[in-house]
């Protein structure tokens, strides 16, 4: 897949990730009943046609997500996997993979994290969709956001780069009902 593949799925994307925000395209619905087989099973178009043993890359990162010890709680596994992916993120910036906002894109693609899409950033916050995240995409409607890797991913990133503290907010997820995750940026 070139570039400019990856460049018109992702504004694709936007375009269907508007019209859900607007209301012109009806969400997911709750599930009631879901199976850990309903929460492993991505879908990940882009991803698959890019190497069709992508469903087992996301199965065992999801397999690990969502095997979060009852002792601990649910909490305790997005706190270990928001830390695991601001890491990830930061430790990306200090070795020069990612020197720009732009390059945060490639990384997330090529690490299969999933299709970044930049939609505003500014001094003081900002808008990122990720489209086909390794998380959630393809799940169905459980009631909550569940993308802490991607979140913390972002934190880590952005604060590298740009030097100051930031705050991620996950607003809509696959988990909500949505086709895309978005996350609202703001910086102290």
């Amino acid at each position: 897949m070139t570039t400019v593949d990856v460049l018109g799925v992702v504004k694709e994307y936007r375009e269907r990730s508007l019209r859900e925000v607007r209301g012109e395209v009806e969400l997911n619905p709750p599930s009631e009943y879901f199976t850990l087989m309903d929460l492993l099973t991505p879908e990940r178009p882009t991803f698959q046609e890019l190497n069709f043993e992508d469903i087992v890359y996301v199965a065992t990162f999801r397999l690990l997500r969502w095997s979060e010890p009852r002792e601990l709680g649910e909490r305790a596994m997005s706190i270990v996997l928001f830390s695991a992916g601001r890491s990830l993120g930061e430790r990306a910036v200090e070795s020069g993979l990612v020197k720009s906002v732009e390059d945060i894109a490639v990384f997330a693609y090529n690490q299969r994290i999933g299709l970044v899409d930049v939609v505003e950033l500014d001094e003081e916050k900002g808008l990122v969709h990720i489209y086909e995240s390794i998380s959630s995409a393809g799940i169905p409607n459980i009631g909550r956001a569940v993308c802490h890797f991607e979140r913390g991913f972002l934190a880590g990133v952005l604060s590298a780069l740009m030097k100051r503290k930031v705050y991620v907010s996950e607003v809509r997820c696959w988990g909500t009902g949505y086709t895309h995750d978005a996350f609202e940026i703001k910086f102290a």
